[in-house]
């Protein structure tokens, strides 16, 4: 299991966690990349909500989406 999600399973866990919303956000755009490469900011809300349970700001899961669509470009160099 990667690091990212040891972080988002610990953040799922506990709700006082610090960054809990940015790291199921990151969590959240990960997955909804891997599913699609076009993802959406609303497929990340949607992931955060109906899979890990928890409210994402769309603002939160925008620049979650952003940064890991920069990650993932940066890795196939």
């Amino acid at each position: 299991m990667t690091m990212l999600w040891r972080t988002v399973l610990s953040a799922l866990q506990d709700p006082a966690a610090p960054g809990r919303e940015e790291t199921i956000a990151r969590g959240a755009a990960a997955l909804a990349l891997k599913r699609t490469p076009e993802a959406t900011t609303d497929d990340v809300l949607e992931i955060g909500l109906y899979e890990f349970g928890v409210v994402i700001e769309a603002q939160t899961a925008a620049a979650a989406l952003a940064a890991h669509r920069m990650t993932s470009h940066d890795q196939e160099r």
